[in-house]
């Protein structure tokens, strides 16, 4: 019996041992990852605004002439074969890699105020809207954005061109490829941007977060942004840090890259533009949420420049720029920056991705004094989660209504909140005593600090509390198994009374058992049995015993019936 007494109390301990890492495990779940992140992660979008001059250009007539005698030669040379289609081929060919020499201005000059923009993605870091992202996301280069220019607002020109030429090889017999129709339109495309000036250059940075309603006009929800620190595009260090203005905006946790190894499990999220502002979505919707990706740390790289990059396999496309990369303890270890791209065809490589350590990341914040810091929205909606999850509906929905009413628009948390409401209703719990009602939203908040104050919760209690009391219940389990490992059984109560055992000083010490000491024995008055000479009742009718009065042996002195001491001497009777 005490065997296995001593095997369920061991068992027990090693349960309770192994519990807190069990719920902390438990704790690091993606849903809760990104849920809790999702408000601190926007959409920047970066817009040029420019007066745009082009001018309009004409090809020369010798373009014709030299491209029939081009084809003649290549003929001549045993380069092509003599078939149509081959003929055809090699004319488009020397159109896409020559045409531009040939185009010359007509004089006519158009002027009209354009605009292009860029989307990246950013996370902020303190409760006054400082952000992260990546240099290249809001930077300006005057070369590739006049070809943007080109590409985005004379689009039509360039497309428009391009079908024509293709419609007129169509009646000659031909029909052009996908790949010559590309080559066209981007001769087209550098033409136009070749002709062009940009006068009153303008760049504006906005963030969406998290406030669209759909079917409503996105671009009048962003939110302006100032830039205060800018790095270099890749190879250089990519980071740039802007500024919104507000107060107790949702925030992200910085964590320590320098403790990542290979085989770490990460996660991307951001804003990728196949996910985000495709046609094929409802973008109002799409722009609510950033889209999460997993994978692993796959390496540490070394960059030209003398500092490391993360390398991992968690999915990254264009958007997802500036992105935060995650740990598994929801803390950003990484800014997402640039995939890889096959030199041959041009796509991009699956799996190989990079991105920022996020010490980088700190060193600009710093340098510009700005100290990252947890804002109470965000607490409040970690500390409403953390009591949505363990039961507690009503807690996580007076907190939730609170940062709807402070905050409103947040799609993550009206859902959470419309989802604690129908826990709460389908889960009534008793009415909170008056005192209960009292405690305002600060105490509430105490009952989940953050990972600075005392580090996660388990239970919802702080994993220090936790920790200390399984050690106090652990050391009071080992004292119980050695108190009964070592307990002997008491005695048969033989001749003289037994010493008393030891027990747990909250338990009374046994006292020896007094000793009768034997006298005259005496008569019941009412029935004549025989009695003890200090019985107090009658063992044969129940009758009281009347005691009678004795005399000290000592002094002599009376002593009263039941008395153990004499009053006048202290002599025990």
């Amino acid at each position: 019996m005490k065997k296995r007494l001593v095997t369920s109390i061991l068992v027990a301990l090693l349960l309770l041992i192994t519990l807190p890492s069990t719920i902390l495990a438990a704790q690091g779940d993606t849903r809760t990852l990104a849920t809790l992140n999702k408000p601190g992660v926007v959409l920047i979008q970066t817009t040029w605004t420019a007066d745009v001059t082009w001018y309009e250009f004409s090809i020369d007539d010798s373009l014709e002439t030299d491209l029939v005698d081009a084809v003649e030669s290549m003929i001549e040379n045993g380069q092509i074969g003599t078939s149509e289609q081959e003929i055809y081929q090699a004319m488009v060919a020397l159109m896409i890699d020559y045409m531009e020499y040939y185009a010359f201005t007509t004089g006519n000059v158009s002027t009209e105020l354009m605009s292009t923009a860029a989307v990246g993605t950013g996370f902020i870091v303190t409760p006054d809207g400082y952000m992260v992202t990546n240099a290249h996301v809001i930077h300006t280069d005057e070369e590739e954005l006049t070809l943007q220019f080109a590409m985005s607002s004379l689009e039509q020109y360039a497309v428009s061109a391009t079908n024509s030429f293709m419609e007129e090889m169509r009646r000659q017999g031909y029909q052009m490829s996908q790949e010559e129709w590309d080559g066209i339109a981007n001769v087209w495309y550098r033409l136009l941007a070749n002709s062009m000036e940009i006068t009153n250059l303008q760049t504006s940075y906005q963030c969406f977060i998290g406030n669209v309603t759909p079917g409503s006009d996105v671009s009048a929800k962003g939110r302006g942004l100032d830039l205060r620190k800018i790095g270099e595009p890749i190879p250089g260090k990519d980071i740039a840090i802007l500024k919104m203005e507000g107060t107790n905006l949702p925030t992200v946790k910085l964590g320590d890259d320098t403790k990542l190894k290979t085989g770490d499990r990460v996660y991307a999220m951001g804003y990728p533009a196949v996910a985000t502002v495709t046609e094929v979505l409802n973008i109002a919707q799409a722009i609510q949420e950033p889209t999460l990706t997993q994978g692993i740390i796959s390496a540490r790289k070394e960059m030209a420049g003398g500092w490391s990059i993360l390398q991992t396999d968690a999915s990254i496309h264009g958007g997802n720029s500036g992105g935060p990369l995650f740990n598994e303890d929801g803390e950003v270890i990484g800014v997402n920056t640039f995939g890889m791209l096959d030199a041959a065809s041009g796509a991009e490589v699956s799996g190989v991705n990079f991105a920022i350590p996020i010490s980088i990341a700190k060193q600009f914040l710093s340098e510009i004094n700005v100290e990252p810091a947890e804002s109470t929205f965000t607490k409040n909606f970690n500390t409403a989660l953390s009591a949505y999850n363990s039961g507690d509906y009503n807690t996580a929905l007076d907190l939730l209504r609170g940062i709807n009413e402070t905050n409103p628009g947040f799609p993550v948390v009206q859902e959470l909140l419309a989802e604690a409401r129908q826990a709460a209703d389908e889960n009534p719990q008793p009415e909170t005593t008056p005192a209960d009602e009292t405690e305002d939203a600060d105490a509430v908040e105490t009952l989940v600090p953050t990972k600075e104050e005392k580090g996660s919760t388990i239970l919802g209690l702080p994993s220090a509390v936790v920790y200390v009391g399984a050690g106090l219940l652990f050391i009071a389990l080992i004292a119980v198994v050695i108190i009964l490992a070592t307990r002997k059984k008491p005695a048969a109560m033989t001749g003289a009374p037994p010493s008393p055992q030891y027990q747990a000083p909250s338990t009374p010490r046994p006292q020896p058992t007094p000793t009768v000491t034997k006298t005259d024995t005496v008569s019941c008055e009412n029935c004549g049995a025989d009695l003890s000479a200090n019985a107090r009742f009658c063992n044969e009718c129940g009758e009281p015993v009347q005691q009678k009065p004795t005399n000290c042996p000592e002094c002599n002195a009376p002593v009263a019936p039941g008395a153990k001491f004499c009053n006048e001497c202290g002599t025990k009777i």
